[in-house]
């Protein structure tokens, strides 16, 4: 059997990238509603900032005082 020095390298250059593709993450913008018609509340340790729609209440953010973004 002969392997060329080409084959070998084509084979080492397919396997690195197969193994350097990131593996998916989850979604970072995940929204979470606050209040609104069916009265839903934040997570521990958010804050609930709005309303900003009637229809689906405020958003929460992070940390349980400061100042709520527009």
């Amino acid at each position: 059997m002969k392997f060329s020095a080409l084959t070998l390298v084509a084979s080492l250059a397919f396997l690195s990238q197969a193994f350097a593709t990131p593996a998916p993450q989850s979604d970072p913008t995940v929204v979470h509603h606050c209040g609104g018609e069916y009265n839903l509340k934040c997570p521990r340790g958010w804050r609930c900032c709005g309303p900003i729609q009637v229809t689906l209440g405020g958003t929460c953010y992070e940390g349980t005082t400061g100042v709520c973004p527009l």
